[in-house]
């Protein structure tokens, strides 16, 4: 996730936030729960919804040993003694699925993602190749990193693997057409991209709640980055196409995000969240005033140190930025006697 300007959104429980052991009821029939990640973004929000004699799990956590050990403790003791009864997970990422092959096994819950959220979810996990693919390789060549660098990258290998339980062989596709009555709601998806290549949020027009997912955190912006098997994406387009498409979202939606704390007011936050992507467009563009390679453009987006970990989104940030700006004309591409990429301003 990449740092945005706070936007001045009304938080709706100022600054309380749940204990991971007691969920809080943000709204009737729907408990708040907060675990904790070992990861720098230190903490992921997931959200049950009373579902008559069950309940409705929306995304489900890492899979690390303190979520196995919160959900163990809320599995027994915090639900009112009634089971999940279904799962529902926004988008493939690993504090998203990471406990939904757990869970199901745990709760013979059915599982619902979006079809391409559950193949990427699947095959990732599935892939132990990606780590030392030559197509991998040439894609931090290009950007201009040299042999240790990518090396580097190389020894990360498929950390997804290690962060998810097996990805259930079976699922139920959220559809365009899908709606999902719990409770006294009724709930449509909102499909984007950008973040993830099919992301689901659920919106409930009735009682105007909108489970946002990644896609609209009131503090951080999404990573909206490209990787090596898609080297010419353009996923910045498609973020700002999903961030257009909520035209018809109720302004007072009490906000439900996967990080931070619930929130109204998402004009305020839709409006800024494009202008901090204009902002790194216009950096972008100002750093390739002359020929520069896309790891040079990303040390001056990121002028900070970065670890491994931190240059790979770094750099896959940098690059949306990048094809945002060839697609629209403002910067040309050429290639130097290296075989890196180089940018420069079209005149």
């Amino acid at each position: 996730m990449v740092p945005a300007m706070e936007s001045n959104v009304d938080y709706v429980l100022g600054t309380r936030i749940p204990d991971p052991d007691d969920p809080i009821e943000i709204a009737p029939g729907i408990l708040w729960i907060r675990l904790p990640m070992p990861l720098a973004l230190d903490h992921v929000n997931l959200y049950l919804l009373e579902d008559g004699d069950g309940w409705t799990l929306v995304d489900c956590g890492l899979a690390d040993p303190g979520t196995r050990s919160v959900w163990e403790r809320l599995l027994a003791t915090r639900l009112n003694g009634l089971p999940i009864t279904r799962i529902i997970v926004t988008h493939f990422h690993p504090d998203h699925v990471g406990m939904a092959g757990w869970l199901q096994e745990r709760t013979g819950a059915g599982l619902w993602m979006s079809r391409v959220e559950w193949l990427m979810a699947r095959s990732t996990w599935l892939d132990t190749e990606s780590d030392q693919s030559p197509q991998m390789q040439e894609f931090y060549r290009r950007a201009g990193f040299d042999e240790h660098d990518i090396q580097a990258y190389c020894e990360l290998g498929n950390d997804y693997r290690g962060l998810v339980t097996p990805i259930p062989v079976s699922y139920s596709r959220i559809a365009r057409q899908t709606g999902f009555r719990i409770g006294d709601r009724l709930w449509r998806p909102i499909f984007g991209s950008g973040h993830s290549p099919d992301h689901v949020a659920l919106y409930c027009e009735n009682d105007r709640v909108l489970l946002g997912g990644d896609m609209l955190l009131p503090r951080i912006t999404p990573i909206i980055a490209v990787w090596w098997q898609e080297p010419d994406a353009d996923p910045l387009s498609d973020y700002l196409d999903f961030l257009g498409s909520l035209g018809e979202v109720a302004d007072d939606v009490l906000v439900l995000p996967a990080h931070n704390r619930p929130y109204r007011e998402l004009r305020t936050r839709i409006a800024d969240l494009g202008r901090h992507h204009e902002t790194r467009l216009a950096m972008t563009l100002d750093a390739c005033s002359e020929p520069a390679a896309a790891s040079a453009v990303m040390r001056a987006l990121f002028p900070r140190e970065l670890d491994t970990f931190q240059a790979r989104f770094a750099i896959g940030e940098t690059i949306a930025h990048i094809n945002r700006l060839l697609a629209t004309g403002g910067i040309v591409r050429s290639v130097g006697g290296n075989g890196c990429d180089l940018y420069r301003r079209d005149a």
